[in-house]
């Protein structure tokens, strides 16, 4: 979603939640200042992904612009990817990339959340994760500045719950308790 939903919802998550990733379609120039923008603002650490990074509670990563971000599960854990291969979506990152990956890695213990947004990136990984047994969420029309991307995920049958921005953090904390981590 946009990085004035981000803005919003991010620091009004609690501190301790399982990891967070975050794919936001900005410029590389920009990735990083948006993440310690953030960072200052939330009660858990923000930053930008690095690869190979592990996954651990109370993270928040926020992939590189120009870099698709996805998760593997290790031995050790689950792992962060960076790659430079082709824009999916003409976008790069791309929340498909992150939400397929998740899918795959975490299967019923994954949520994903999609916000306000031009174009249909993120539908095809919500189907995806909803498949895989997670959950999904995506922003009411009513609270979009966009409704490009979560009317296409919607139009997919790949959302659970459409939920207003000023209520998505309160609902992402809910439905992680119902979540088999």
């Amino acid at each position: 979603g946009g990085v004035e939903a981000l803005r919003y919802v991010l620091p009004r998550l609690p501190a301790g939640l399982p990891p967070i990733l975050v794919v936001q379609h900005i410029p590389a120039v920009f990735s990083g200042a948006v993440a310690q923008r953030i960072n200052e603002l939330a009660p858990y650490t923000v930053r930008e992904a690095v690869d190979g990074e592990r996954l651990s509670h109370g993270l928040c990563l926020i992939a590189p612009g120009d870099f698709h971000l996805s998760i593997v599960q290790r031995p050790e854990g689950y792992v962060t990817r960076l790659t430079q291969t082709p824009p999916i979506n003409f976008c790069r990152p791309a929340v498909d990339v992150l939400f397929r990956s998740a899918a795959t890695a975490a299967g019923q213990g994954c949520l994903g959340v999609l916000l306000t947004g031009m174009g249909s990136d993120g539908a095809v990984g919500m189907q995806a994760i909803k498949r895989a047994g997670g959950i999904t969420l995506a922003e009411h029309e009513d609270s979009c500045v966009v409704y490009g991307m979560p009317r296409a995920a919607v139009a997919l049958g790949a959302v659970d719950q459409s939920i207003p921005l000023d209520q998505m953090p309160a609902a992402i904390t809910r439905t992680l308790a119902k979540l088999p981590l």
